[in-house]
Order: C-alpha cells, then sequence, then structure tokens
C-alpha cells in the first residue's frame, strides 16, 4: 500500500524543510508558504511569502515578492520582482470559428476535446530551444500585479510599471506602463545606456559590487569612475 507523505508530514512541515533545503543548497530565503521546484537558483536570491516559481533560471540577487506565482521563466540578476505576477497565460486561435480549445488543443481543458492532435500552439516562447515563455534581463524592476504574456523579452535595466500587461517586448532600461504596456520614457541619454550595456555591471563579482555600491546613486559619478579606472571590461 502506498502512503502519501503528506499524510504523514503535515504540509506546513514539508515547506518548512524544503525552504531549509533551498537556504542550504542555493542560498536562497524563503518565506513561510514559498516553494520552487525543478529551479536553478543563482544564489542571494529570496521568495517571499507564497511566492512560486517553477522550471526557471533565477539570477543571484534576484528576489520575488509575495503571491507571485512563475513558470517556464529566465530572470536575471539583481531583478526587483513584485507581488501577484503571473505568466504562463497561453494563447488560443483568433483565425478559427471558435477560441474554445477543445477544437484545437488535446489537454482536454474543459475535460474534453474534438480534435485527436493538437491544431495551434498553445504557447509563445521566449527562446529558441522553447524552455522559457519568458526572458527577463538584468536589474529588471517589475511593479505589482503584472502580467507578461508569452514570448515576452524584457531587456536588461528595464521597469514595468503597477498593473501592466507586457504583451510586447521591452527595450532595455526603458519604463513602460499600462494595459498594453507602452513606453513612458527611457531611464537615461541612449549614450548612458550604451556604456551600462558594456559594462554590465551586474556581471562583477560580488566584492567588486559591494566596493562600488556607494557609486550608484550617481550615474555619472559611476561613470567617470568606471572611465578613469578603466574597468569597463
Amino acid at each position: 500500500m502506498r502512503i502519501k507523505i503528506s499524510k504523514i508530514i503535515p504540509k506546513s512541515l514539508l515547506n518548512y524543510f524544503e525552504r531549509k533545503y533551498f537556504q542550504y543548497k542555493y542560498d536562497v530565503l524563503m518565506d513561510k508558504g514559498a516553494s520552487a521546484s525543478n529551479t536553478f537558483f543563482e544564489g542571494k536570491n529570496r521568495l517571499m511569502n507564497n511566492a512560486s516559481v517553477s522550471n526557471s533560471y533565477v539570477g543571484f540577487g534576484t528576489y520575488i515578492a509575495g503571491n507571485t506565482g512563475l513558470n517556464r521563466i529566465k530572470i536575471g540578476r539583481y531583478c526587483s520582482v513584485g507581488q501577484n505576477i503571473r505568466n504562463r497565460l497561453g494563447v488560443h486561435p483568433t483565425n478559427f470559428i471558435s477560441t474554445h480549445p477543445a477544437f484545437f488543443s488535446m489537454k482536454k481543458q474543459a475535460g474534453f476535446t474534438f480534435v485527436s492532435e493538437n491544431k495551434f500552439p498553445e504557447h509563445k516562447y521566449a527562446d529558441k530551444n522553447m524552455k522559457y515563455f519568458n526572458i527577463v534581463g538584468n536589474d529588471v524592476w517589475i511593479g505589482n500585479n503584472v502580467i507578461l504574456m508569452d514570448g515576452v523579452i524584457i531587456g536588461d535595466g528595464a521597469i514595468i510599471g503597477t498593473g501592466a500587461i507586457v504583451t510586447k517586448d521591452v527595450d532595455a532600461f526603458t519604463i513602460v506602463g499600462g494595459v498594453p504596456a507602452k513606453m513612458i520614457k527611457k531611464r537615461f541619454s541612449e549614450e548612458v545606456i550604451d556604456f551600462l550595456l558594456e559594462v554590465k555591471w551586474w556581471d562583477k563579482n560580488y566584492q567588486w559590487i559591494r566596493k562600488n555600491s556607494v557609486l550608484f546613486t550617481d550615474v555619472n559619478i559611476f561613470i567617470d569612475k568606471i572611465k578613469n579606472t578603466k574597468e569597463i571590461k
């Protein structure tokens, strides 16, 4: 007779051991109710209350706020991911007679299907290997209650405003917001953006970033310091 482990050990205790495991193995802080599966963490990450991530990749220093649920997403380093964010919504055909999945999918979303083979791709992918639904760059801030549609790529340094529905790619260091999300403005001049994309400070080691963190409040001082010390690479 097979007995589910959850019937022997309470789920709350299982979650506690899971959180301790990730903290020990990946240097990931997991708050109460947070969970992760089949996901690689680069370290110094945090999942806040009831956040979940699966089949994904999370870069160094990135945190994910409470009640966010993400699947098949690659997130870069030093990202701030807000609350109640969702992805993996899927797509439906708009040129078929009906948009109901019974006419194009074998998954039986409503408990039945009329087809014997899939007639329409139900997801868009952000990478050629069809591993991730979304790819998020480094140093990206995603506000609360954001929805990421399938296939969207967000560039380094971008900011996604609260409540936005992101339906298309977002350029590096661009602020977007609204439904659907549209560009509000660039964070810096094109010259500064090009410089930051060349420096890629997020790829520097932890000690370098910690040492130079005092420069991060003023982009002009940061640029002058890097140029004077010739530490672009």
